[in-house]
């Protein structure tokens, strides 16, 4: 029999798909792998992921990624881009040269595959774009950001009949991008996108994901607010300055999104749907989720914040969800299309997620303690020690219930006048007794003592000093650093009060446990009577009369003491909490150095004041290094010092060689200089004579040559005149 239903399609088979990533070791690039990576679905065939990083990153890079390509070879790097089925470049991370380059390669090269190519650029982009002017009649599609300060947005305020009308402004729309300008910093963005939305092939889908300013996982732009809001510092904003945002996780989604259903719009705005999202309103909500709501303007700003920029959201995916909704039944539907945000409404709406992801990121863990103890054994004084050493709040009774009279609130007012009704009725009642013992002193004609209700103090009920107590605990700092609790609760029905939340009523009633506020570490302080009234004794910050110290030992014991009924330290042994027992006056035992290693047992804590202190401890084994690197620097130094006067010393020598040869020639030069006259004389007057006596010695041959030649030479000096030997000298000179 025919029916009318459509056979069913099949599901397209799975491809796994090859990426080229820039800047995979950056904050973005860590989330967009682990949006992209698919190797526990597909193990078989995975996504291959490969790309290139930036220098000095302080982001790991992620296990998925296959291979990291070196830049500075060109050919090579152009080979992977046309070899990969997506190119995604992160225009606020990469090089920007690197990025210009591998544009061209897939606007010129040879390939026959169809590609992908996504530019993650930002909204700096359009940070000199002046305000879009609303045009006359023209409407919001949809809603527009709410008024803030009592101003209604878009509408002139009436300052007079003669004031001139106020412009009115309307959101960007992604087609408005030919419009957009940015400061000098930024403008290599424009070009870049300029560059990319000028390809035109028909294998290539390109587009520019503008991404507002990024926040969440640890954070990035506002790292420094959320460390500042988590240390419970006053944090500022800039202006009501509107700075659109996205989270890092959704951008990812969307570079995933744009993979696996490719739209035909090229410029699309990545950001949140956040309805105000103005520098102001985000970091109020930062401040109040994270901080201790206190905020303050500040012209101090990074440029991501200074931006005053009216965009809508893009609904570039709204056609592929509505034609879903149109198939009617799931199971009919073939590769179900969803776009599941992770932040959709913004940093406003989600700061309880965000502010976990930042806790989490960081492995900021809070630290929560109780520590009891019988009086006078010095409870707030390590609780003390505790506090400051982990740099958590130190919550005691009395500082805590002025501290929340402080607050202004129905609920304070209130129990402020329960407090007034309860005190003035405990002051009839002492003025009552008063009344009574004076009349017995009258009769027994003592001495006269006035009324005095000054230390009569309304006292709260448990239920009271609980609400107060849940208050403090949820507060921002303990719960981003945690808390100790000095002596509270102090029996077993104040701590199931304190740690359990009543829900329902009657017998729907239920009792759920509050881990936010259940102490991990449980510290039980001992010591005998006799020890504790010594300590009194001597103590110069605590003063108790003995009886009454000795009356408040007892009640401590009787709460303390099994008697049929369970105690506190019950309470905590049944929630497995680690307790620590710590005997005070044993002379062996160093009571800190015990809680902290109790407390650290199963690993450090990590918050900012710990971290500075291991930050101090690394800066001085740095500085440790550095003195023996420089001692080890400077040893070298004196070597080569010694090595290049031994060398000097070997060129003077040589040198005073040279000199001392040059010297001996000169003297040389100079005595045969000063001799050449003599010779000349004896050249011109003696030698003659010499050479005639020779040759006659030669002609005669006589018997004696020396008395021969010496009876010529007299003979023939007599017969010739010489000329005087100084004419010589004097010709030479």
């Amino acid at each position: 029999m025919e029916t009318d239903e459509a056979p069913k399609q099949k599901k397209a088979p799975y491809k796994s798909k090859r990426y080229f990533l820039s800047s995979l070791n950056t904050y973005f690039g860590y989330q967009l792998i682990q949006q992209l990576r698919n190797d526990i679905e597909h193990p078989e065939d995975p996504n291959l992921i490969v790309g290139t990083t930036i220098l000095q990153s302080q982001y790991p890079l992620h296990p998925a990624v296959r291979k990291v390509i070196d830049p500075s070879k060109m050919s090579f790097l152009q080979k992977v881009i046309l070899d990969s089925d997506v190119i995604v470049y992160d225009l606020n991370t990469c090089d920007h040269s690197e990025c210009e380059y591998a544009i061209k390669t897939l606007k010129l090269g040879t390939y026959d595959q169809e590609k992908i190519l996504i530019l993650v650029s930002s909204v700096m982009a359009w940070s000199a774009t002046d305000p879009k002017e609303k045009k006359a009649g023209e409407e919001e599609d949809d809603a527009g950001y709410p008024p803030e300060s009592g101003e209604e947005e878009g509408k002139p305020q009436d300052d007079g009949e003669d004031a001139p009308p106020k412009k009115e402004y309307t959101r960007f729309n992604e087609s408005d991008y030919p419009k957009r300008k940015a400061l000098p910093e930024f403008e290599s963005l424009c070009s870049l996108e300029s560059l990319c939305l000028s390809i035109n092939r028909p294998n290539l889908r390109t587009f520019i994901l503008c991404a507002g300013i990024l926040y969440g996982m640890g954070e990035d732009h506002f790292y420094t607010k959320f460390k500042g809001a988590w240390l419970q510092n006053t944090i500022t904003f800039y202006n009501k300055n509107k700075v659109p945002c996205i989270h890092v996780k959704d951008l990812a989604l969307f570079v995933q999104k744009l993979v696996e259903k490719p739209v035909n719009q090229k410029y699309i705005f990545a950001i949140d749907h956040n309805q105000n999202p103005s520098h102001k309103a985000i970091i109020d909500s930062i401040s109040k989720g994270v901080g201790n709501q206190k905020i303050q303007q500040s012209d101090v700003a990074i440029p991501e914040f200074k931006i005053d920029l009216r965009m809508k959201p893009t609904k570039v995916f709204d056609a592929f969800l509505e034609e879903q909704g149109d198939q009617g039944d799931e199971e009919q539907a073939v590769d179900k299309f969803t776009f599941n945000w992770w932040c959709k409404e913004g940093i406003r709406a989600n700061i309880a997620k965000i502010r976990q992801e930042f806790v989490d990121y960081h492995n900021l863990k809070p630290i929560r303690i109780a520590i009891t103890g019988p009086p006078g054994i010095g409870k707030s004084t390590i609780a003390n020690q505790i506090s400051t050493y982990f740099s958590i709040p130190h919550i005691t009774i009395k500082e805590l219930i002025q501290e929340y009279l402080n607050q202004t609130s129905e609920e304070v007012e209130q129990l402020k006048t329960n407090l007034e009704e309860n005190r003035a009725q405990l002051i009839e009642e002492a003025r009552a007794q008063y009344d009574i013992q004076r009349e017995k002193r009258k009769q027994l004609k003592q001495p006269y003592i006035p009324f005095d209700d000054s230390k009569i103090e309304a006292r709260l009920t448990d239920e009271q000093l609980i609400t107060i107590y849940k208050w403090r605990l949820m507060q921002n700092d303990c719960q981003n650093r945690g808390f100790i609790l000095d002596n509270y609760p102090k029996t077993h029905a104040q701590a199931k009060q304190l740690f359990y939340n009543n829900e329902g009523e009657g017998e729907e009633q239920k009792s759920t446990l509050n881990k936010l506020i259940l102490p991990e570490h449980f510290i039980v302080l001992a010591g005998s009577d006799e020890q504790i009234i010594d300590r009194i004794k001597f103590s110069k910050t605590h003063k108790y009369e003995e009886e009454t110290l000795l009356k408040r030992l007892k009640n401590y014991k009787v709460l303390n003491t099994k008697k049929g009924y369970t105690i506190l330290f019950d309470f905590y042994k049944e929630l497995k909490v680690d307790i620590c027992e710590i005997s005070v006056f044993n002379k062996q035992t160093n009571i800190q150095d015990t809680c902290r290693s109790f407390i650290e047992r199963n690993g450090k804590y990590q918050n900012y004041k710990q971290i500075e202190q291991d930050l101090e401890e690394s800066r001085l084994n740095e500085k440790k290094e550095q003195l023996l690197k420089q001692s080890e620097q400077n040893q070298k130094l004196k070597e080569l010092r010694d090595k290049k006067e031994d060398e000097l010393w070997k060129i003077q020598e040589e040198e005073y060689r040279i000199k001392q040869e040059h010297s001996v020639n000169y003297e040389k030069e100079l005595l045969d200089s000063r001799s050449l006259p003599l010779r000349q004389y004896l050249s011109d007057n003696v030698v003659p004579f010499i050479t005639e006596g020779l040759v006659e010695i030669v002609k005669q041959n006589p018997e004696n040559v020396i008395d021969f030649l010496s009876e010529f030479l007299f003979k023939r000096s007599l017969q010739v005149r010489f000329p005087d030997p100084k004419l010589y000298f004097e010709n030479s000179e």
